[in-house]
């Protein structure tokens, strides 16, 4: 009787870790959704560097702030690939760690953790690089990125406005197929 109860104890657990690495993928998936919508967030208050280098004209950047956004993207953008590195390898671990025969709770639990703490460190400083940025222009500067950010929004919403209405009318014109009589021709 008790060879019967570890066997399916065994059996059991098995099925939960191949269960848990197929359900973490997408897990993982709608985990970093939630992160890009706060960075979503953010960024419609805030300006991401290309943006402002874009417009550096427009908005009336000095060389000296350009010097300064390019290097602080550059610097950002290299801690953020080391990051998303170390939080793939501690993915890596985890999952592997998912696969052996005995599962210390506490020590699943410290890991998971231990991903999440990366994931919300990455985030807060996404958006304090976001901030360093918006601190780097006068209030005229602002004023003139918010503008045009919200002139490029109208365009994008007209455009979007114009293909719905452009696919209304190819559905009420378009017409039948195979054409009568083609049935025949060759």
């Amino acid at each position: 009787m008790s060879k019967k109860v570890i066997i399916l104890l065994i059996t059991g657990l098995v099925f939960a870790s191949f269960t848990i690495t197929l359900e973490s993928a997408p897990m993982q998936r709608k985990m970093m959704r939630h992160a890009r919508f706060g960075i979503m967030m953010a960024e419609k208050n805030l300006f991401p560097a290309k943006m402002l280098l874009r417009n550096k004209d427009d908005i009336g950047l000095t060389q000296e702030q350009v010097t300064k956004i390019e290097k602080m993207e550059e610097l950002f953008q290299e801690s953020k690939i080391r990051k998303q590195a170390d939080i793939k390898v501690q993915e890596l671990k985890f999952n592997s760690y998912l696969k052996s025969d005995q599962i210390d709770r506490s020590k699943m639990e410290k890991m998971i953790r231990a991903i999440a703490k990366m994931r919300t460190d990455s985030q807060v400083d996404h958006i304090n690089y976001l901030l360093d940025l918006r601190n780097l222009l006068t209030p005229e500067q602002i004023e003139k990125i918010e503008a045009l950010k919200k002139e490029r929004m109208h365009k994008m919403m007209r455009h979007r406005d114009m293909r719905k209405s452009w696919r209304k009318m190819e559905q009420r014109e378009r017409p039948e197929w195979p054409p009568e009589g083609a049935e025949g021709e060759k």
